[in-house]
């Protein structure tokens, strides 16, 4: 069994973790959800999360929203920590929007796609 993270924010993401999840079937994991922090949006400025945290917790999975994942950060290192703890083996990127650090694409058994 492998055991995946998955870093998306927008709708565009929302395919590929749709993809992942379905591996599920086979024996698969989904381990961490990971997307930008919920923030305002339209003219009411009403805080929205972003699809792929709407999407992820409709499947019951972990969901984290750095707002940086950089070390030297209390929330960097917070997300870090997680993210070691959960031994990742893959993780797949799809439109995160934020770059992410070396010390977490060296982590995983089989990095990132």
């Amino acid at each position: 069994m492998a055991r995946f993270a998955f870093f998306g924010t927008p709708e565009f993401a929302v395919p590929s973790l749709e993809a992942l999840i379905s591996l599920s079937e086979l024996d698969h994991e989904i381990g961490l959800v990971v997307c930008q922090p919920d923030k305002p949006k339209g003219r009411g400025k009403k805080v929205l999360a972003p699809p792929v945290k709407e999407r992820a917790l409709e499947h019951n999975l972990l969901v984290t929203q750095p707002k940086t994942p950089k070390a030297g950060t209390e929330d960097g290192e917070a997300f870090f920590d997680l993210f070691q703890s959960l031994n990742i083996d893959l993780a797949v990127v799809a439109a995160y929007g934020r770059i992410i650090p070396n010390r977490l694409l060296k982590n995983p058994g089989s990095g990132f796609l």
